[in-house]
């Protein structure tokens, strides 16, 4: 796998968490994410990867 395509997933993972928490209207991503405690979860699919980003810890692990 190129490194390249991990790093187009994590800053998607990251986007899509950051519109999930924003306030409505909000424009600025970058703070919605920085200072958070974050969750990182990495699942092996058959087509690749499956990063998944929260900001809480699955209640499974």
């Amino acid at each position: 796998m190129d490194p390249h395509d991990w790093g187009r997933a994590m800053a998607l993972a990251l986007t899509r968490l950051a519109e999930q928490i924003a306030p409505g209207g909000s424009d600025d991503i970058h703070a919605l994410v920085v200072g958070r405690n974050l969750h990182l979860k990495i699942s092996d699919e058959p087509g690749g990867v499956t990063i998944t980003v929260s900001t809480l810890a699955d209640s499974a692990d």
